[in-house]
């Protein structure tokens, strides 16, 4: 939409330049149109200038993406291989936690049954 109305600014002020220079112009119809028909030419040439730095623009925007989607991708892959690794890693020290859990929850049940056995005898 801003390339749009960049093109149309330029577009509306070549013709009120061009109006401008018609209306107040100091020289003959003959040098008039010759002058015209320059200031046309370089309009024109600016035109295709704004064009290709526009294509060169755009382009390059198309290549970031597209290099940018492709470092995502390859981070992500590689995220999921370290995570991967370090579930293998820690899958030891969680069992010998669980373990040790179970172990830890088996003392308090026999602690939690000899008070009974303690409350019970008074």
């Amino acid at each position: 939409m801003k390339t749009k109305s960049l093109l149309l600014g330029f577009l509306i002020g070549g013709a009120a330049a061009g109006i401008t220079t018609l209306l107040t112009a100091p020289n003959s119809g003959v040098q008039t149109r010759k002058n015209l028909k320059e200031s046309t030419d370089i309009m024109k040439k600016q035109m295709t200038e704004l064009k290709d730095q526009i294509l060169d623009i755009k382009n390059a925007a198309v290549k970031a993406s597209k290099e940018g989607k492709n470092m995502i991708a390859a981070f992500s892959s590689d995220m999921k291989v370290v995570i991967s690794e370090w579930k293998r890693d820690i899958l030891p020290h969680q069992q010998t936690l669980q373990m040790e859990i179970h172990a830890i929850e088996a003392a308090i049940s026999d602690l939690e049954k000899s008070l009974d056995i303690k409350n019970e005898k008074k």
